[in-house]
């Protein structure tokens, strides 16, 4: 975005991913023009309305169903009138077997269903993961209008299985 021209600030709650995306800024050679900042998504330090466009890519994933609405809260206070939302997030896939063993055995873990653990080599628990439907992603997200909503798929980053993908873009509509 910022090659593109756009003012941005990355944010992530977890300082070695702002470290990981300080590197890759100074390796591509435009250190120090993006600003980034360790921050909670439930909580930004932002004024209301400061953003035109908020980015979260794989974000609602890795967060409890309890805390999901109070991002959502977040991303509609800091947006401007008509700013817009663009969201990639993993879909529920139970046609790779991989995933159904895995929503299904980890169920009596995480209580929720297409909520996983994600492990290392180990076994050891790193994290959560959870993958939404369609329509669960459409409550979770319902305060915006939804100008796009698409259907894809990709291969998840930790475990390089092939999963159901959604990129949608929404617009904070004027009250």
């Amino acid at each position: 975005m910022h090659e593109n021209g756009y003012s941005v600030i990355g944010v992530d709650v977890d300082a070695e991913q702002i470290r990981l995306a300080l590197e890759e800024e100074k390796a591509l050679g435009i250190n120090g023009e993006v600003p980034f900042l360790v921050n909670d998504a439930r909580n930004l330090c932002f004024l209301d309305s400061s953003f035109d466009a908020v980015a979260m890519l794989g974000l609602l994933t890795l967060v409890p169903k309890s805390e999901r609405p109070k991002i959502i809260d977040e991303v509609y206070r800091v947006l401007k009138p008509l700013g817009y939302v663009f969201i990639e997030e993993f879909g529920r896939t139970w046609t790779n077997p991989v995933y159904a063993r895995r929503y299904r055995e980890d169920r009596k873990i995480t209580g929720e269903t297409g909520t996983f653990t994600v492990k290392d080599e180990s076994g050891r628990v790193l994290h959560s993961a959870h993958h939404f439907s369609r329509g669960e992603l459409c409550r979770l997200l319902r305060v915006f209008r939804v100008l796009s909503f698409e259907e894809s798929v990709f291969t998840s980053y930790y475990h390089r299985n092939w999963v159901k993908g959604y990129s949608i873009l929404l617009q904070k509509e004027v009250k």
